[in-house]
């Protein structure tokens, strides 16, 4: 029982030494209350001052030191009475929260307080912390925070007589934190500016701009926003309000950047603010893509190129991107469709129609259209570029004489300049968007969007898988998922996927609003076809060969193909770098499945020659695989699966190739089928080796006249056969296999 007494007793004694909540607001004209209630009743400013500077430094401060902050003019006995009365008033009215000692003097943080400067110094350090440990979206909150922290100038109207040394540590402390306070709004304009929110954006630099009047650097981006935004009269208007700022507090008038700015405003008030095309159909996906692209236009990023081959949706990608952008630029956004331009003459005329810009007589065209955009500040959307080499010098230029023109160029081949940054475009993702959700991918979206309007009874939940394979089929590529839908008119999603598989003129569309130039795919490679060098033409044709992957090593032994030929079909968006992997790290390439059929396609007349080029292939992978035969069956089994597993599609299409010549070729079959065999088995495919060795059985036993090496390499490849069996349970399959090669 007195245990218990002695446990209630301690709790009641430590909740009344537990002090209430002391409330600091000292920004703007201070505020104190303790535990709710007003604290009145300072002996002197001087007191109320003290205690503002504790809780503002935080720290031990000696008695000598604020006796000299304080009373510096006072005899010193005088000052240490004056010190001890203030500090025997604040031990009354909040002693809890101070820590005064016979020597020093602090303010105790242990205790329950909240001190608005401490809330705006933190929320500022947190807002800096690197992009890597924090999103924009906490920075623009904590920059929020810190902006409603502080109300004004710290302890405005606090007036302490006869303290010199006070009143200059408060100007100072003043001082720096105003300039923390325009250094976070400036900070919260560029965060807000570049995620598109004009509005909170316009309000961080107006709260700039209340607080530091005759700062120009704000007023101009004030009148930017605004005019951007297509409020010009209250954009000139705030050219007047700087000005007659200036010239009350300063007594001078605005910068010549500042005039400049206004004037180039008031000239911009009649021009059109875009030419961009209404869409015909819906925008689906590349949210990445279009932030990307948002970023670099924020920055000083001048020349942004999309690249990839014809069909990816470069065109719809820098259109959307276009249309968020056309608040950014004072004079706009201006699209150039440059499809049917032949050279730069037609470039320069193509920009001059685009913008309404007339040309006169005197100084040649180019000059004039230089002259035009070298006051201007707009986006220039340069669409289809791929053919115009000679146009990239009228670009340079532009950029040169034109600082605030931005050029976002689409084309299949890079323009190859200094200033230019490149976004490789690729096809729409068909992974699910939510694992939580259940959200189709872009590329599944695009193509329910688009067999709904051609097929009332397109049911997307009970063709989802077929849908995905056909996205599959074409690696995403918007305008092949486009013109494949277009057919759910006419077919079922599954025969879609088979007249895709038969024939590649199938993707194409007879709609009469399409440009031809996209109304087939065959139409839109051929296009790319036609702009290579027969060295290049014949480089394009050799790769069809490979599967999947492969290195410019694999490149120049199979079809002769030199790493320059191979890094100008890369530049023109025929063949692309993968990124590396940690297991792979050296460069590897890949093209485009749908590419691969037209390149095969162009064997037609050539079969010799495609021949030849699959027997290289096919000897290729046979002894590279085989090199590995050692590493695969002993120590070294890890690392000789993970380096061969990039090439899994070309060891297996080298294998296919081999079995399916007249008569197979026994020498490469040979050399595979037992590291093929240990290589599927490690890799745990069985079902998919069972498959592959029981066709090329077929092959081998189908031969009219088979000879002694390929009835070798049948008995070869049946206990291969029959030992995926085995693994697969199918036991008595197994056992006739096994049997029939030992026959």
């Amino acid at each position: 029982m007195l245990t218990l007494q002695m446990k209630e007793s301690a709790q009641q004694w430590g909740d009344h030494k537990r002090a209430p909540l002391l409330n600091l607001l000292f920004f703007g004209s201070p505020e104190i209350t303790l535990g709710g209630e007003p604290v009145t009743g300072f002996v002197s400013a001087k007191a109320k001052a003290l205690l503002c500077l504790l809780a503002i430094t935080r720290r031990v401060q000696s008695r000598n030191a604020l006796v000299a902050l304080f009373w510096g003019d006072v005899p010193e006995a005088d000052a240490k009475t004056q010190l001890r009365v203030a500090l025997s008033n604040l031990r009354k009215l909040v002693g809890d929260h101070l820590q005064i000692e016979r020597e020093t003097v602090a303010f105790d943080t242990t205790q329950a307080y909240h001190l608005d400067v401490e809330e705006f110094e933190k929320q500022l350090a947190d807002s800096r912390l690197p992009i890597a440990k924090q999103d924009s979206l906490s920075a623009i909150s904590q920059l929020l925070s810190a902006n409603r922290a502080y109300r004004g100038d710290l302890l405005a109207g606090m007036l302490v007589r006869d303290a010199p040394e006070f009143e200059e540590w408060l100007l100072v402390q003043r001082e720096r934190l105003c300039g923390m306070a325009l250094d976070g709004l400036w900070t919260l304009f560029q965060l807000e500016r570049a995620r598109g929110n004009t509005a909170a954006a316009l309000d961080a630099l107006k709260r700039s701009v209340e607080l530091e009047p005759w700062r120009e650097e704000a007023h101009r981006e004030v009148m930017l926003l605004l005019a951007r935004t297509g409020k010009r009269s209250a954009a000139l208007q705030q050219f007047e309000t700087c000005r007659a700022v200036l010239q009350r507090e300063l007594g001078v008038e605005p910068a010549s950047e500042t005039v400049h700015l206004y004037e180039r405003i008031r000239a911009a008030g009649t021009d059109p603010r875009h030419n961009l095309p209404s869409p015909a159909t819906s925008f689906v996906g590349r949210e990445t893509e279009l932030q990307t692209i948002v970023q670099r236009l924020e920055t000083e990023t001048r020349l942004l190129t999309l690249l990839g081959p014809g069909g990816i949706g470069k065109t719809r990608l820098a259109l959307q991107a276009a249309r968020q952008q056309v608040d950014r630029f004072l004079n706009g956004v201006f699209f150039v469709s440059l499809a049917q331009a032949q050279d730069a003459d037609a470039v320069l005329a193509a920009i001059a129609h685009a913008l309404a810009f007339s040309f006169s007589g005197g100084e040649a065209p180019r000059t004039q259209l230089l002259n035009y955009l070298q006051e201007k500040e707009l986006l220039l959307v340069l669409d289809n570029f791929e053919h115009l080499h000679d146009g990239a010098e009228l670009v340079r230029e532009i950029l040169a004489r034109a600082p605030a023109v931005r050029v976002l160029v689409t084309s299949r081949e890079r323009l190859n300049l200094r200033a230019e940054w490149l976004l490789s475009v690729r096809g729409l993702p068909m992974t699910q968007t939510g694992a939580d959700t259940g959200a189709p991918s872009a590329a599944l979206r695009l193509f329910a969007e688009r067999a709904a309007q051609v097929a009332p009874d397109f049911d997307f939940e009970h063709e989802a898988a077929q849908v995905h394979h056909i996205c599959a089929l074409v690696e995403g590529m918007p305008l092949a998922i486009e013109l494949a839908a277009t057919w759910r008119r006419m077919y079922s999603a599954d025969e879609i996927v088979q007249q895709i598989k038969i024939d590649l003129d199938f993707l194409a569309t007879t709609q009469t609003d399409v440009p031809a130039a996209h109304s087939s795919l065959r139409a839109v490679f051929a296009r790319s076809w036609e702009m290579l060098s027969p060295r290049e033409q014949g480089a394009f044709r050799g790769l069809a060969v490979f599967r999947g992957s492969f290195t410019s090593e694999a490149a120049r032994h199979v079809a002769a193909i030199a790493p320059p030929t191979l890094q100008a079909l890369a530049d023109k968006s025929l063949v692309s770098t993968l990124p590396r992997e940690a297991s792979d790290p050296g460069l590897r390439f890949g093209m485009h499945e749908l590419l691969r059929q037209y390149a095969l396609a162009q064997f037609a007349y050539a079969e010799q020659q495609a021949a030849a080029l699959h027997d290289k292939h096919s000897a290729y992978y046979a002894e590279k695989l085989a090199a590995q035969e050692t590493a695969l069956k002993g120590a070294d089994t890890k690392n000789a699966v993970v380096g061969l597993a990039r090439d899994g599609e070309n060891i297996v299409a080298a294998w296919e190739w081999a079995s399916a010549r007249t008569p197979p070729d026994a020498v490469v079959l040979a050399r595979m089928v037992e590291p093929l065999m240990v290589l599927l088995e490690l890799r745990g495919e069985y079902l998919a080796a069972e498959r592959l060795y029981a066709h090329t059985a077929a092959q081998l036993e189908d031969q009219n006249a088979p000879n002694q090496a390929s009835e070798i390499i049948l008995a070869r490849v049946l206990t291969g056969q029959s030992w995926f069996c085995f693994r697969l349970a199918q036991f008595e399959q197994g056992r006739a296999l096994s049997a029939r090669a030992f026959s």
